[in-house]
């Protein structure tokens, strides 16, 4: 029924269900300096917002029937109340998601994140040791794999954890896609999604051609691993493909149409992000509610949101980001595969 409303909601412009996700920047403060990003130091860290208007947040979340909060920035591990916010997400009901280049992560800090409840920690990584550290500096990857490991031991007795990789396809790690597979699944992740390099992860609407976009002469070798990818089979992972695999092809390509892939920009995810202390919604283009006068659900369902809306309904530039992904609800004939796939 939920996938039928986010159909119906994109359909009449306005959202007749609440958001899947509520992805909050937690701070833009980071200990690597990696290559394709551009929100490090964004705003300093006076700017953040305090434990108390997250927890404000979260609490606005859970009245609005939001069951996800996704924590993002920046490094999260930096904050000295990540847990205590955490704790509180999972204390409310809803499943809290930490997203984390994993190089801070030690015995202390798994010891802390084994005791938080219902939480996702999502790892980022670009690549295996030589690529990976291409982008994000020597050792990162090598920290990584040895926090999955960290929190891999003490999950034990912990069914609620569960652990992630995202990795951002680029130029420089087509020919390793299924490798990344396969680590995930014999260290012991639950789940890996793939995802396109946006032109500027602070900002998608420039013209100019993103760092690191598939160049014309590694298509081939990104068809291939695409096809390996399909032909293996996981012992444990998922693969989680919001969006579909074989859609990277045409996008990097520059033929991805509205036809391929569908925009549920302003109804899947609802954005908080901070500008002098201040909680602020915001879609790929624009500010829709400024959250210290007026909640989450008055500023998603605000005549602003519903402009902004209508630019992601008729974006060009399409970006087919996980955030605005939903493939099942993107027409009838999809739900309706889905219905009678799951009757069975």
């Amino acid at each position: 029924m939920k996938k039928l409303l986010f159909w119906l909601s994109r359909k009449i412009n306005y959202p007749v269900v609440s958001p899947q996700v509520l992805q909050v920047s937690l701070t833009y403060r980071c200990n690597l300096r990696c290559r394709m990003c551009t929100l490090v130091n964004l705003h300093p860290q006076e700017e953040e917002l305090s434990t108390g208007q997250v927890i404000h947040l979260i609490e606005e979340a859970i009245k609005y029937k939001i069951p996800e909060i996704l924590f993002t920035g920046g490094e999260h591990f930096l904050r000295e109340d990540i847990f205590e916010i955490c704790r509180y997400v999972c204390k409310r009901g809803a499943r809290s998601v930490i997203t984390t280049n994993g190089t801070l992560i030690n015995e202390r800090i798994a010891g802390q994140i084994m005791g938080l409840g219902k939480t996702h920690i999502h790892f980022s990584i670009d690549g295996l040791e030589k690529t990976n550290d291409y982008f994000r500096g020597e050792g990162a990857f090598k920290k990584a794999a040895q926090a999955i490991e960290l929190l891999i031991k003490g999950r034990s007795n912990k069914p609620g954890i569960s652990l992630g990789i995202a990795c951002t396809v680029m130029n420089e790690n087509t020919h390793e896609l299924l490798d990344i597979v396969k680590f995930a699944d014999e260290i012991g992740v639950d789940v890996v999604n793939f995802q396109p390099v946006a032109e500027d992860n602070a900002r998608f609407l420039n013209e100019k051609l993103p760092f690191s976009w598939v160049k014309k002469q590694n298509i081939p070798f990104l068809i291939q691993q695409i096809k390996n990818i399909r032909k293996y089979t996981p012992k444990h992972v998922f693969i989680y493909e919001e969006p579909h695999l074989e859609l990277l092809i045409p996008y990097y390509e520059n033929k991805l149409t509205r036809r391929d892939w569908i925009c549920f920009g302003g109804f899947k995810t609802a954005f908080i992000c901070f500008e002098k202390r201040k909680p602020l919604l915001y879609s790929c283009d624009g500010i829709c509610g400024k959250l210290d006068e007026v909640s989450l659900k008055q500023a998603w369902r605000s005549k602003e949101a519903y402009k902004l809306r209508l630019h992601s309904k008729n974006c060009k530039n399409l970006c087919m980001q996980s955030c605005y992904s939903k493939e099942i609800s993107q027409s009838l004939v999809n739900l309706l595969k889905f219905y009678f796939k799951n009757k069975r």
